[in-house]
Formats: C-alpha cells, sequence, structure tokens
C-alpha cells in the first residue's frame, strides 16, 4: 500500500499529472481515462473561463471532450453556447488533432419534450449545426442523445450508417437507451454486418439514486442498474457515464464532516447525516441512504490509503472494470482538474477493486 500512497501523492502535484489514454473499444479513437463534461459552458461558465479549463485539460494529458447540440439551449439567449465555446477554441489553439469531440444530436425540442426527433431530418439539422459550429469536417464519436421507442432498432441503425458512410460522423453511441434497445440494437448490427453503438452514455456514479428521486427530472433520462451492468460486463461494451460523481455528493458530505461509518449504517446514521445544513435539499432526498454511506465510508479510507481527495476515489470507483468506463465530469474551474485526473492514474489494489464491484449499482 505503501507504493499506492506514494502514487497517489505524485498525482496531487498538477505539473506531474498526464492522464492515461487508451483506445475505445472497436475504434481507433485514443480517449483520456478520464472525460471533460462541457453542459455547464455558457451556462455556468463564460469564454474565458472555459477556455481555461480547456486549455488546462488538455495540459494535463485530456482528449476526451464531450459536448450536445442542446447545451445551453434551455437558457433563452445561449442556443448552443456550450458547442460554440468547444469550436472558438479548437480554431483559436488549433487543437483539431489534440482531442477528441463527442457530441450528440436528436435530443427533444424543450418546447415538445413528448415528440421525438430521433429520425433523419432532426437529427441531420442537428449535426450539420453541430459541425459548422464546431468547425469541423466529420464527429469522431457522435451520440444519438435520446431514443425513440416506438422505432425499429433497425431503422435508427441505419441512419447512423448512412451519416457513417457520407463521412460526416466516424462513431456512434447511444445515450440514455435500454437495456432491452440496447440488445436489439447489438443483434440487428451483428445480423446485418454493421459497426452498431460503439459505446452508451447513460448516468451512473456510485451514489445509487432513490427510486423516483433522480436530481435531473427528466424521465427520459436512462439510469444504470444491474441489468444493463451484467450486459455491458458480458458485451465488453463500452461505458461513457454522465453525472458520475452524483453532482459531488461524496465530496460535499466529506466536507462537511459527516462522521465515517464503521461497519454497518443505521437510520440513525443517515438521519445525522441529513442534516448537513448546506447540501441542497434536493440532493439529500436523491443520495441519502444507508447504501450510499456504507460507500461514502469505503472512498474516505481508501482516499486516505492512496493520498488522493475524495473526489478522486469517486471517478476511480469506475477504474478496473470487466468493460472499459470513461466518467464524464464536469468542473467549474482549473484548480479542480488535478483531482479529476488523478483519478485516471491509480492503480487500485484487487481487494478495492472487489470491494467496489461488490457494492453493485443499485440500493
Amino acid at each position: 500500500m505503501e507504493q499506492q500512497r506514494q502514487r497517489g501523492n505524485a498525482g496531487l502535484d498538477e505539473s506531474e499529472v498526464t492522464m492515461k489514454k487508451q483506445i475505445l473499444k472497436g475504434t481507433e479513437l485514443e480517449l483520456s481515462a478520464m472525460c471533460l463534461g462541457t453542459g455547464n459552458f455558457g451556462g455556468k461558465l463564460d469564454y474565458r473561463q472555459s477556455f481555461e479549463l480547456l486549455d488546462r485539460f488538455r495540459d494535463i494529458g485530456g482528449s476526451f471532450i464531450d459536448t450536445a447540440n442542446v447545451y445551453c439551449k434551455w437558457i433563452p439567449g445561449m442556443n448552443n453556447s456550450s458547442e460554440q465555446y468547444i469550436g472558438a477554441w479548437l480554431k483559436s489553439r488549433r487543437a483539431y488533432h489534440d482531442v477528441v469531440i463527442a457530441t450528440k444530436g436528436g435530443h427533444y425540442d424543450f418546447s415538445a419534450p413528448d415528440v421525438s426527433r430521433v429520425n433523419r431530418p432532426d437529427v441531420v439539422h442537428d449535426l450539420n449545426e453541430s459541425l459548422k459550429t464546431l468547425d469541423l469536417d466529420h464527429i469522431d464519436l457522435y451520440w444519438l442523445h435520446r431514443d425513440d421507442e416506438n422505432k425499429d432498432i433497425g431503422e435508427i441503425l441505419e441512419l447512423m450508417e448512412e451519416l457513417a458512410k457520407e463521412g460526416k460522423i466516424r462513431y456512434y453511441g447511444a445515450s440514455n437507451f435500454k437495456r432491452k434497445r440496447l440488445e436489439e440494437a447489438r443483434k440487428y448490427a451483428a445480423s446485418h454486418g454493421l459497426k452498431g453503438f460503439c459505446a452508451v452514455s447513460n448516468q451512473w456514479s456510485g451514489a445509487c439514486v432513490n427510486p423516483g428521486k433522480n436530481l435531473n427530472n427528466d424521465e427520459s433520462i436512462v439510469i444504470m442498474d444491474m441489468e444493463m451492468y451484467r450486459w455491458h460486463e458480458k458485451w465488453r461494451v463500452p461505458m461513457v457515464p454522465f453525472s458520475s460523481s452524483a453532482y459531488g455528493f461524496f465530496s460535499k458530505l466529506k466536507k462537511e464532516g459527516v462522521p465515517v461509518p464503521e461497519g454497518e449504517v443505521t437510520r440513525e446514521d443517515v438521519m445525522q447525516a441529513w442534516n448537513i445544513s448546506t447540501m441542497p435539499e434536493k440532493m439529500k432526498e436523491a443520495y441519502m441512504n444507508e447504501r450510499n454511506l456504507r460507500l461514502y465510508g469505503i472512498l474516505c479510507r481508501a482516499a486516505e490509503d492512496y493520498g488522493v481527495s475524495v473526489y478522486s476515489m469517486t471517478q476511480a470507483y469506475f477504474l478496473n472494470r470487466p468493460f472499459q468506463v470513461f466518467p464524464v465530469g464536469a468542473v467549474s474551474g482549473t484548480e479542480q482538474l488535478a483531482d479529476f485526473s488523478t483519478a485516471g492514474e491509480l492503480e487500485l489494489d484487487d481487494q478495492l477493486i472487489r470491494t467496489f464491484e461488490e457494492f453493485g449499482v443499485e440500493i
């Protein structure tokens, strides 16, 4: 463990952090262990702050950036500001060959959330707007942001294959697709000689969501469950989980000095933690439960042993799974990137890996 402690402490020195990279299974894309989420570009971060984050992320070896055509269209007057900021940065820094940009299309219109936009005209519209905004001639990894369960999965895959043949995208993935649909897609691709979805991006963090209490109340969001986990395990399909830190839930517990549980967690322990004054009530409703407090204790002890922050350990939770995992994390300042990138450098011992796996992904 002393070797691990030294490695963790070294990871906290920003001048030495260089994120590991690996090839995304079934593709030629070399991705950094951590993916930078940019849903806050334009909403919470301005051009200067966003450029500083992107500069620093690239400096420490980050090469995987996640955005979407719909980010931040929910804010009046912002349009697709995340893509706008990234496009301006790519041009300003001439960074086109330094990073892999993953963006998404086919999200519903906020004025008509019940109307599917998973069809050729709408997806092509989103894709063309993304290409123009990002100043790219193709997208390396293009996500369908939502599914349309009323459509045959073959129709959806054939659409994505057409876009790939046209040279507009290289690889495509599924975001917020259920396991049943993913299995249908896998079978269709295999029987028709297609690439199919190269990865999945659904909600998943170490903290399990209390039923019906997800912080994002969008009912079309798909959360990782054990059935889906076993599917990924069987077929080795990579996962790129969003909300991977549970909005900083474990870090907030640590910051507020919530006692680290020893052994079993009681309902009284949950109620004591519930008294945190600075944690939003919605976050407590989403994540405060005995299972998550047990994991909190393990994360805190592991973070101390490895000489890293609790945040880093919440991301290291995804390491050494039976399939590739590239957690998507959004940060608000460059000072957070050291902890962000340290996670991808950790080498966890076998016992800790088994412990994380035993927790499963459900309450």
